[in-house]
């Protein structure tokens, strides 16, 4: 700044302009605020319109399926046979190891075809989008 424009009442105006001007921007804010009272809206507001109605399905066929006396009393029972009963081997396992003695002995036992993990050519004729042979890289000279 100059100094021959510097003097005390230059400084006071400028002062109160600028507080001024503030001001007028907070009074523009709080308005805009005041008329504006919608709430903000997010995606998760959006999604847990939907959850919350999920819930309450969930809620009322979970009531009307059984109600919480006959679970209280099926507790004790179920308790009870639980702890009397011995745990058992599986007689037919579900999921055998192909080629093994185990899956070997269940396919002559039930007349199926042993699984050896290897899966069978396709049909002739067939959609067969791949080659039947491997494509071989050219020799390196």
């Amino acid at each position: 700044m100059e100094p021959t424009r510097d003097n005390p009442l230059l400084r006071f105006n400028t002062f109160w302009w600028a507080v001024w001007t503030f001001l007028m921007f907070a009074v523009l804010l709080a308005a805009v605020i005041l008329f504006n009272r919608k709430p903000p809206s997010s995606l998760e507001d959006a999604a847990a319109v939907a959850r919350y109605a999920t819930k309450e399905k969930l809620v009322a066929a979970q009531a009307g399926a059984l109600p919480a006396a006959q679970i209280a009393a099926a507790i004790p029972l179920v308790a009870t046979a639980l702890a009397t009963s011995k745990p058992a081997a599986v007689e037919r396992p579900e999921q055998v190891v192909p080629g093994s003695a185990t899956a070997l002995k269940l396919a002559a036992e039930y007349g199926a075809p042993a699984a050896t993990g290897v899966s069978a050519p396709p049909a002739a004729g067939g959609n067969n989008t791949q080659p039947a042979t491997p494509p071989v890289a050219p020799a390196k000279p």
